[in-house]
């Protein structure tokens, strides 16, 4: 949790760095990452690199500009994007976001159609913005791999390595490899229905569109529309955006197995290793 120790030094980082003077409202607490509001503006600490937080942050502020909120962010006094904050032994990075109007959309409330389209549309954008600090597969990957252990079950260990494996088998071929939002869509609603803004860029990492797509889809599908059904209409939108390869959108089905087990790592509750198997069969129909 975070301490009031913490929220001080966070207090005085604002009001130093940007000559945010106002009352500091929590709004999330996760772990590793806190965000208050003041006025207009969302303060978000994280336990991030600070080349990584700000790869993100540089996505945002460039989409921003083509005319798709983002909470994109105001650059402090000295002109950056974030700035490092230790807190007791722990090495913080704090940035100031422009608040997003209206509220959280779920995806599920979105027609695949209309998602396709939007990340269609901003890897189109993101194919010219630097990749500097974002994570690699190698990254994603390595991280994934050290997530299960021993006290997994032979089933699921097969499962997390066997996607993985296949990842990087992929990688190997020589894909086209992009800036990619690296997260299931943080999309918000001004209207209650319309899609207005996609915030959270903390996930940005650089690969194959495959990636993200996979990503999106995989937590698209649901007991009313099959994975299958769900990603031809998700592919249909994006391909009206943005050019799609043969060989990525064959790659899909092998992101998306990654990103289901992914729930698996460095998890070891039965019930929810459980569900993740689960989720796999229903998916692919094992």
């Amino acid at each position: 949790m975070l301490s009031e120790t913490h929220e001080s030094v966070v207090r005085v980082a604002v009001r130093e760095h940007w000559g945010l003077r106002g009352e500091l409202r929590p709004i999330q607490a996760r772990a590793g990452s806190f965000t208050w509001q003041t006025g207009d503006h969302v303060i978000k600490l994280a336990r991030d690199e600070l080349a990584h937080f700000a790869a993100g942050l540089r996505a945002s502020e460039v989409i921003e500009r083509i005319g798709i909120a983002t909470g994109a962010p105001v650059r402090s006094r000295a002109g950056k994007l974030c700035e490092p904050l230790a807190i007791g032994r722990q090495s913080w990075v704090l940035a100031v976001l422009r608040r997003v109007d209206g509220s959280h959309l779920s995806m599920h409330a979105v027609a695949p159609v209309v998602l396709g389209e939007l990340l269609g549309r901003l890897h189109r954008i993101m194919r010219d913005v630097p990749t500097a600090g974002a994570w690699t597969p190698g990254d994603v990957l390595g991280h994934m791999a050290r997530g299960i252990t021993i006290a997994h079950a032979p089933s699921v260990r097969r499962l997390v390595t066997q996607a993985i494996s296949d990842v990087r088998a992929y990688y190997g071929t020589g894909p086209s490899m992009h800036l990619l939002y690296g997260d299931g869509p943080g999309i918000f609603s001004a209207n209650g229905t319309d899609i207005s803004a996609i915030i959270d860029w903390g996930g940005v990492r650089v690969g194959s569109v495959a990636d993200d797509i996979g990503c999106w889809t995989a937590h698209g599908a649901t007991d009313r529309i099959s994975l299958r059904d769900y990603t031809a209409g998700f592919l249909d939108g994006y391909r009206r955006r943005c050019e799609l390869a043969v060989a990525d959108a064959a790659a899909v089905p092998l992101f998306q197995r990654l990103r289901i087990v992914s729930r698996a790592c460095y998890v070891t509750d039965p019930d929810l290793l459980t569900g993740v198997e689960a989720w796999m069969r229903r998916a692919f129909s094992e």
